[in-house]
């Protein structure tokens, strides 16, 4: 195509009238020649005229490869205006090659003559034909034409010998237009495997084929190692099965051997660490299931303790209340009788007072006993409040001690057994102004519980010396008491009617003094 369009071969070879001599310069022949020797494929390269005979300028090496085109290769090159490619043509050597040819157009457009030139495939093809990756030893490769003729046959036959020979094959073997396996006789007489694919610009048919009997031995080789790779991939599988499953067996053993020592007696027993992420997981719930059976054992015992205290305080309190009635009016009596004699008149005093204490304590024996049925209903802390601080005024006026009431919790309604919680909070506020010195400070500050807006907080709060700190677990504890005449029964009285509100209590000693005392209540009432 280049030396077409190269100005000395248009000059040589494109007459000044159509049909005219043509004629080969010394500079155009010594060009061709060039070209001819740079490319050892090519065998020849030579000017035609428009008639296909060769143009004789001067004797190439005395030889003439190719004096006058093939006619079936000259017809298809005068029709074309471009690079054309005969399908087939035999090398001085004997060896496969094609015919290519381009017409040489002058200024104004008209053919004047044409470039052909002979080139030798073999040096090409060859690497195709020896390699045999995935043919095994029995495959080959080689071109036919589409009637089945070799072009350029397979390395291990003899090329002078075949190259021609008709090939029985397949008709889609022949078309190569189709990717199928094929099954057929080959060459040698024995059944192969074959596909091809046809190559368009020469009509050449590629084919690939290997025996039949090495091609499914590889299958059979590809079976027998599929197999060996499932039986150690079974093998494998059962290996990590067993592993695993004792990983994870062992940590259900283990739960199982220490509900075996809680259900002999030893309900301190717990799972220790366990292997793995997932086990310790299941461990720490474990623990933390036994944790809350051992709380719930503890409040069973507790409430049946209460039961009985509660069954054992109700007899006791109406055995008692008879007795005492009478000994209080007689004391009453002989102490209108002694009223003038300053001696027996303070003993009279002493021994009424004392009977007023064993009075409060049999009292809150018996609220302490009695089971609690709480009667809900609608309320407002600032209720509450108002009442409790009424209830608590004389005391409050007679020590000289300020009652403050902060409420953040108005206007919400609070679900309670107002009688109740009014209970706790009056024995919450005068245990605060017994404790403060004369001209002491109590306060009552309620609002919602911060970063839970479902309990309301109620804090009770003094300036007085505070709790010790070793006694402050204590405190809610059942006839524990740090006054002189306490019964020991107020707070845990306290802590009984906050519990029955689903709530919690507890106190403290804040960094600025004093004692605190805290309630949390939901503010929804208990659940039902």
């Amino acid at each position: 195509h280049l030396l077409s369009v190269v100005p000395c071969v248009r000059g040589d070879c494109c007459p000044a009238s159509p049909g005219g001599p043509v004629a080969m310069s010394e500079e155009c022949c010594a060009l061709l020649e060039h070209v001819r020797q740079s490319n050892r494929s090519y065998e020849s390269l030579d000017t035609y005229d428009l008639t296909g005979r060769r143009i004789h300028h001067h004797e190439r090496d005395g030889k003439h490869p190719m004096d006058r085109l093939p006619e079936d290769f000259f017809s298809i090159l005068a029709a074309s205006k471009d690079l054309t490619l005969a399908p087939k043509h035999p090398t001085a050597a004997g060896s496969t090659g094609i015919l290519i040819g381009h017409p040489i157009v002058n200024s104004s457009g008209a053919v004047g003559a044409y470039l052909a030139a002979t080139v030798d495939l073999s040096g090409a093809l060859e690497p195709v034909f020896q390699e045999r990756a995935g043919l095994g030893r029995s495959g080959r490769v080689y071109f036919v034409s589409p009637e089945g003729r070799y072009f350029f046959p397979p390395p291990d036959a003899d090329r002078t010998g075949w190259t021609g020979t008709r090939l029985d094959l397949p008709a889609e073997i022949l078309s190569g237009k189709t990717d199928d396996v094929f099954e057929y006789v080959g060459a040698g007489g024995e059944k192969v495997l074959g596909v091809s694919t046809l190559i368009p610009e020469v009509r050449w048919v590629l084919v690939a084929e290997i025996n039949k009997s090495e091609a499914y031995a590889w299958l059979g080789r590809l079976r027998t190692r599929a197999m060996v790779t499932g039986a150690v991939t079974l093998g494998l599988v059962l290996a990590i099965a067993v592993k695993g499953s004792r990983r994870l067996s062992r940590p259900l053993r283990e739960m199982a051997a220490v509900s075996r020592r809680i259900a002999e007696g030893r309900h301190e027993e717990r799972l220790g660490v366990l292997e793995g992420t997932e086990a310790e997981e299941v461990g720490r719930a474990f623990n933390k299931m036994l944790d809350q059976l051992a709380a719930s054992h503890r409040r069973l015992m507790h409430a049946a303790s209460l039961a009985a205290v509660g069954e054992l305080s109700s007899s006791i309190v109406h055995e008692m209340r008879n007795p005492l009635s009478s000994v209080k009016i007689n004391l009453q009596a002989l102490c209108r009788r002694v009223e003038a004699d300053p001696a027996y008149a303070e003993l009279g005093a002493i021994a009424l007072a004392q009977l007023a204490r064993v009075e409060r304590m049999l009292s809150d024996l018996l609220g302490y006993g009695k089971p609690l049925e709480l009667m809900l209903t609608r309320t407002t802390f600032g209720k509450i409040a108002k009442d409790v601080v009424e209830v608590v005024r004389s005391e409050a006026e007679e020590k000289r001690v300020t009652i403050t009431v902060e409420n953040h919790l108005d206007p919400i309604q609070i679900v309670a057994d107002e009688e109740q919680i009014h209970r706790a909070l009056t024995n919450l506020v005068t245990n605060a102004i017994q404790a403060v010195a004369p001209g002491g400070a109590v306060k009552v500050w309620a609002a919602l519980a911060p970063g839970d807006r479902t309990k309301a907080m109620v804090r009770v709060s003094d300036n007085g010396p505070g709790i010790p700190e070793a006694r402050r677990d204590e405190l809610f504890k059942p006839f524990f008491t740090t006054k002189a005449g306490g019964t020991g029964l107020g707070l845990a009285n306290v802590k009984k009617i906050v519990e029955a509100h689903a709530g919690s209590c507890f106190a403290e000693n804040p960094k600025t003094g004093g004692a605190v005392f805290t309630l949390l209540l939901p503010v929804g009432g208990p659940p039902v």
